[in-house]
């Protein structure tokens, strides 16, 4: 097994266990890594094979990387690396500009204070994210784990570290060579497979360095462009695989709901987009990350009772 190592920048305020716990939340990636005892470990596919990468440290210390491969690992690739793992838990984001807004929000603030230090952990891949937007569609969460773990057992590839096996999503160059016989075997849905197929038809095109810096409606239009993916998933894809904080837009119900609980009823998005401007996303992710704690809460009591089944089935 060939390794490499190095360390990664952090901009502060971080704190790397609040990341953490929320991949231990976040259920899109439910069971793709490890994480335990102050460390990340996942694997990502780089240049068609599967590499292992594992984090640990705090911001003070510096944060530490290493690679782990069964080929050898060259300069440009350990490069690139560092810094597909630093986009994927966002270290160079500066939030003390929402912090500063947050504080004169009475009433929000305290889920700042809760989560102090956490950092937009995105989908490590704008394939990964794209097609979870896809299979996500309409189907309960559980299905669509199910279908994104057929794919990664069929298009993807594992490697085996300190007794442990780490699944890759498959890249590009992999999944583009899915039939839609097999991406329909894979989903176990008609409609999900064409729309897969669709976007691997069209994946070229979409341009990831386009959608990170063009004007947000740009991007927004270069995405609804695949068959498959509306306004939802589009601003799900550039908010939660590309990092676009800069506006919150779709109106869910789960959201509605816990911004009356946090601020009662009347307030709305579009006053959320006035009051934290180019930051609105952050917001979103402070919201979702106490409803994410207080599911994961009610979880772990299940999970003590006899007569229910282990969290996560």
């Amino acid at each position: 097994m060939h390794s490499r190592s190095g360390t990664l920048e952090t901009v502060a305020p971080f704190e790397f266990q609040r990341s953490l716990e929320f991949i231990q939340r976040f259920r899109p990636l439910a069971g793709e890594q490890h994480v335990g005892e102050g460390a990340l470990t996942k694997a990502i596919m780089v240049d068609g094979k599967p590499v292992v990468f594992r984090v640990t440290g705090t911001a003070e210390n510096g944060l530490h990387y290493e690679l782990f491969s069964k080929e050898a690992i060259p300069d440009p690739t350990t490069k690139s690396m560092a810094e597909r793992i630093s986009f994927f838990l966002s270290l160079g984001d500066d939030i003390r500009p929402f912090y500063e807004i947050a504080e004169k929000d009475p009433q929000f603030y305290p889920k700042v204070q809760e989560f102090w230090g956490l950092h937009h952990v995105k989908f490590p891949s704008l394939l990964e994210i794209s097609c979870w937007a896809i299979l996500a569609q309409r189907v309960q969460r559980p299905i669509a784990q199910r279908a994104k773990q057929a794919i990664i057992e069929k298009f993807g590839a594992s490697i085996e570290l300190e007794g442990k096996t780490y699944w890759a999503f498959p890249d590009y160059e992999r999944l583009r060579r899915a039939t839609p016989s097999q991406l329909r075997l894979a989903t176990r849905n008609q409609r999900t497979a064409e729309r897969l197929d669709s976007l691997l038809t069209n994946f070229q095109e979409l341009d990831e360095t386009f959608l990170k810096t063009a004007l947000y409606e740009k991007a927004e239009e270069r995405l609804r462009r695949v068959k498959g993916i509306g306004e939802w998933s589009a601003q799900f894809i550039l908010f939660r695989g590309l990092g676009r904080v800069e506006r919150l837009q779709y109106s869910m119900k789960p959201v509605l709901k816990m911004m009356e609980a946090v601020y009662g009823p009347g307030k709305t998005l579009d006053e959320i987009n006035r009051q934290y401007g180019t930051w609105s996303g952050y917001w979103s992710l402070y919201l979702w990350g106490s409803k994410m704690a207080s599911r994961s809460e009610e979880e772990e009591g299940e999970e003590g009772s006899s007569s229910a089944p282990p969290a996560g089935r």
